[in-house]
């Protein structure tokens, strides 16, 4: 058994040489992110642009190179989509019950989408996760929206700079929207039973969260949200990942948040967080997520100054229950998908 963890570890935070590192993504993530921070250092909305800071970096997981109107048309539905569910999230706030039934239907899709290719998978997942941020703060002011707008536009601006600079689209290393379309066409069941288990889990984490009343609670479903995958083996393989790469960077986040307070510096520090994932996100997604936690923490911080103690201690402890909620729910679905039809099972779709 010990021979088994150990492999199984050693699997899960692996680094892979082989692979080079992706400069032009690494390239495009900092005009993404820097951008729409650099105009809130120029107007001092920086709490807005939190929400600019994360639609631009999340530009980045939705485009996968290939064909430039594609990846265009996958940004600019990601941020529409995240726009409106964070209106939603917003909104909701005041209407009894209404958290929950978005968060129900929100999860449903991003949990029928899954197994459609990465793009796709992933913008539904940023839906559930602008709907999760909308519904947190009730004090979110009305320029947040605009700021998530122009984080979409940096992205859409990034790859304009990326082709003016090499003349020539990046090839495609992932699926995109045309491929997702068709793998939805091909299925051959109606991913009933894997989307009733994806909304599942995010119910679970958002109630146990909130009832207990933790910091940052929304951090638990949307660490379900990013762990879970279509096939349910590799979801364990992400939480294994996710739990360590968040650990280091709330580790590294707090030292930035403690020693750091020049709005400046905070800027620069949030756009090289940026590159360093774009670098390592094809090589080691535990080391991505890294980076990928500590800029969260900035980019809050760079919004309001927050205590980076209690800060790093919400993140770790909210990343931990929502791993273990995910994990909990991935060795049930093996063993509950053991037990269904043959024609009923999902098989995992090549990446």
């Amino acid at each position: 058994m010990t021979d088994i963890m150990r492999n199984y570890l050693t699997q899960a935070l692996t680094f892979d040489r082989r692979q080079p590192p992706n400069w032009r993504r690494a390239l495009r993530a900092s005009i993404a992110v820097g951008l729409p921070l650099a105009v809130a250092l120029v107007r001092g909305e920086f709490m807005p642009a939190v929400y600019g800071g994360v639609a631009g970096f999340y530009t980045m997981f939705v485009d996968n190179g290939g064909p430039t109107s594609e990846r265009m048309t996958a940004m600019v539905y990601m941020t529409v989509g995240m726009l409106l569910c964070g209106i939603a999230g917003f909104v909701g706030r005041w209407v009894p019950g209404a958290p929950l039934a978005f968060l129900l239907a929100f999860s449903l899709l991003a949990g029928w989408l899954q197994g459609t290719g990465n793009a796709v998978e992933l913008m539904s997942k940023y839906w559930l996760i602008a709907f999760l941020f909308g519904n947190s703060d009730p004090t979110l002011s009305p320029l947040a929206g605009t700021y998530l707008l122009a984080g979409g536009l940096a992205g859409i601006f990034s790859v304009l700079v990326d082709l003016w600079l090499f003349a020539r689209p990046e090839p495609q290393f992932g699926p995109m929207l045309f491929e997702a379309m068709s793998r939805l066409l091909r299925r051959r069941n109606n991913n009933a039973h894997f989307t009733i288990y994806f909304a599942s889990k995010i119910l679970a984490g958002y109630v146990i969260a909130y009832g207990l009343g933790l910091e940052r609670a929304y951090w638990v479903p949307l660490t379900i949200a990013i762990v879970t995958a279509y096939d349910p083996q590799l979801s364990i393989y992400k939480m294994v990942q996710r739990l360590a790469g968040s650990l280091f960077g709330a580790l590294l986040g707090w030292a930035v948040l403690t020693w750091c307070h020049n709005d400046i510096l905070l800027a620069l520090i949030i756009t090289g967080f940026s590159a360093s994932t774009a670098l390592l996100l094809n090589r080691s997604y535990w080391m991505a997520v890294v980076p990928i936690t500590a800029l969260v923490m900035v980019l809050l911080d760079f919004g309001g100054p927050q205590a980076s103690t209690s800060l790093a201690i919400a993140r770790m402890e909210n990343t931990v229950l929502g791993c273990a909620i995910a994990g909990i729910g991935a060795l049930i679905y093996i063993r509950t998908r053991a037990t269904l039809p043959p024609s009923a099972r999902h098989h995992r779709l090549p990446h």
